[in-house]
């Protein structure tokens, strides 16, 4: 895949246009989940995301080559929603008089259910376990086991070394482990969370 990757991604900075519709269209629906659990606001991620290509598009002479586009983007398309909630605040503080509470990165526990493969007491079981989680917990672990990205990008997206991601990873699977009962921990390692156990 890297090597794929690298290789459309030199195409598009050489101007190709197919190639860039066919990295869009790739990766317009992943960028779009994720931005959703970063703003919960679909005009304002649709527009984030208008606006990162266009942006990826004029500036592609000055870029740098990647090895992987999908954790490159997801870092870039951070990036747009945090400026633009930022941007935001801004204005809503000049509306009001009063500065106004922006949440990034907000991933709720209900962002993480199965619903078609859990019933309902274990949704509420599992439910209740990731409400104990910090935002920065949840965000790592969907980015690890619901986006599957590997930890060095993760860290490239949170903005956070290596070994930061994958203590918030371990701290939030030791956190569920204590939290969770023992067959939904079992039904959550087949289905997704091979690292519970």
């Amino acid at each position: 895949m890297t090597s794929l990757d690298a290789s459309l991604w030199n195409d598009f900075l050489a101007g190709n246009k197919q190639v860039f519709e066919r990295i869009f269209l790739a990766h317009y629906d992943d960028l779009f989940r994720y931005g959703m659990r970063l703003a919960s606001d679909e005009e304002v991620v649709k527009d984030c995301i208008q606006n990162l290509f266009q942006r990826l598009w004029q500036r592609r002479k000055s870029l740098e080559t990647v090895a992987e586009i999908k954790p490159y983007l997801f870092a870039a398309l951070r990036h747009h929603i945090t400026d633009e909630a930022r941007a935001q605040k801004r204005r809503t503080a000049l509306q009001t008089g009063y500065p106004a509470e922006v949440e990034i990165a907000v991933h709720s526990p209900e962002d993480f259910l199965i619903a078609q493969q859990l019933t309902s007491e274990q949704q509420v079981h599992l439910l209740a376990a990731l409400g104990q989680l910090s935002n920065r917990h949840r965000e790592a672990v969907y980015l690890k086991f619901f986006a599957d990205l590997a930890y060095d990008r993760i860290a490239e997206i949170m903005d956070l070394n290596q070994q930061s991601v994958r203590n918030l990873v371990h701290q939030a699977i030791k956190r569920l482990r204590q939290v969770l009962p023992h067959p939904l921990l079992l039904l959550l390692n087949g289905l997704f969370l091979n690292l519970l156990l």
